[in-house]
């Protein structure tokens, strides 16, 4: 796992939007799974700037929701999908048949079979840009998921329902249980970013980096993973471990 210490939020977006545009250049038809959430903000900003600049950054390249809400209507205002449409998808020109999304009124088992058999059709991720949760949860992979978890149906832990709210209003609006693409998927992405920023995220980024490698801290699959990048900010970054360890 490499780890990039990055000033700030807009630094953050900065350098997490160069890594998706050179993936672009190297393979233009790449399959990227991207996460909903304050953090990765900055870099659809980034990344809606560049396929301005450039029309053809993503023409040929596919999306594959990470997770979404289970048993909420299509057009659901907490949708993910919604939210992944309005600040990055629309903004940067990328066609409705170009996104591969978890339908959340579909028979879950269908649906999550339904991902990995189109993520096999094409060829699998070569990027996962994932964003790290208060308890160490990747997507709605919570504490307890396995290393070989593929697509499937979860209920989210309490303390997920907790940091969710701040989205919708309170934790009672912030549905019980969630779609998600499973561990054993997105670690066999030929490239896994993960963007961590804020003073809310130094504990578990400490413990993601200091604790042994175990099923109940979900993001320290990340250790087992070469082609694995922390990318954080100097907030986040536990000070006890700033130093040589950091690139």
């Amino acid at each position: 796992m490499k780890i990039i210490k990055v000033e700030d939020r807009d630094d953050l977006g900065r350098q997490a939007a160069e890594l998706v545009t050179r993936q672009m250049g190297e393979k233009p038809n790449s399959v990227v799974t991207l996460p909903a959430g304050n953090t990765p903000l900055p870099l659809f900003r980034e990344l809606v700037a560049a396929a301005r600049l450039n029309p053809k950054l993503f023409q040929y390249a596919n999306f594959v929701t990470l997770d979404e809400y289970a048993d909420i209507a299509p057009d659901d205002r907490r949708r993910l999908l919604s939210w992944l449409s309005r600040e990055f998808f629309q903004p940067a020109g990328i066609r409705q048949q170009q996104v591969i999304a978890f339908d959340p009124s579909a028979d879950d088992e269908v649906e999550c079979r339904r991902i990995e058999e189109r993520l096999e059709a094409l060829g699998g991720l070569d990027l996962a840009v994932l964003g790290l949760g208060p308890n160490g949860h990747l997507g709605f992979n919570e504490p307890g998921s396995s290393f070989d978890s593929r697509a499937r149906k979860v209920a989210l832990a309490p303390e997920s329902i907790v940091s969710n709210s701040t989205y919708w209003g309170s934790a009672a609006d912030v549905p019980a249980h969630g779609l998600t693409l499973g561990l054993g998927t997105l670690r066999e992405a030929r490239r896994i970013l993960i963007l961590v920023s804020g003073l809310g995220k130094t504990g578990i980024v400490s413990r993601l980096l200091k604790e042994p490698i175990s099923e109940s801290l979900p993001a320290s699959v990340l250790r087992l993973c070469p082609h694995g990048i922390l990318m954080a900010d100097r907030v986040s970054l536990s000070e006890t471990y700033l130093g040589s360890h950091l690139s």
